[in-house]
């Protein structure tokens, strides 16, 4: 799994508008959000990893160990339970709100040298392809 850490920039986004309306997010936050391009650092320390996102809107950081559930608040301030688990080459991210009515599940992996963050809520799939930064 080193393949995942390094520092990433936000090359493109696809179906990001419809997956940040699937959360629930506001109209005008939707705007903002989707006018951002982050830069996501991952990096590891045996099997816990920290996932870095920093913005000129938020910056947010989360340290996790793979396997144990943890109280996350998301980018969009939603307070989700979470979990993280490497199946592969693949990391896997799971939310899922304190209601257990909306899961996110976010799978990170490194295809052509791209990191590629597939998102899933509901029925709306996206995807965050990155670049490493040299």
């Amino acid at each position: 799994m080193a393949s995942l850490v390094g520092t990433w920039d936000l090359v493109d986004s696809q179906n990001w508008e419809e997956y940040l309306k699937e959360i629930g997010m506001g109209m005008i936050m939707r705007k903002a959000a989707t006018s951002f391009k982050p830069t996501s650092i991952i990096s590891r320390d045996g099997n816990k990893w920290t996932l870095k996102s920093v913005s000129t809107l938020k910056t947010t950081e989360i340290t996790a160990t793979e396997g144990v559930e943890f109280d996350e608040k998301t980018p969009d301030d939603r307070n989700v339970k979470s979990l993280i688990k490497i199946d592969g080459e693949k990391m896997i991210h799971e939310q899922r709100d304190k209601k257990g009515e909306l899961v996110t599940v976010i799978v990170r992996e490194v295809v052509d040298g791209k990191l590629v963050a597939t998102i899933t809520a509901g029925k709306v799939v996206c995807k965050r392809i990155y670049s490493r930064t040299v």
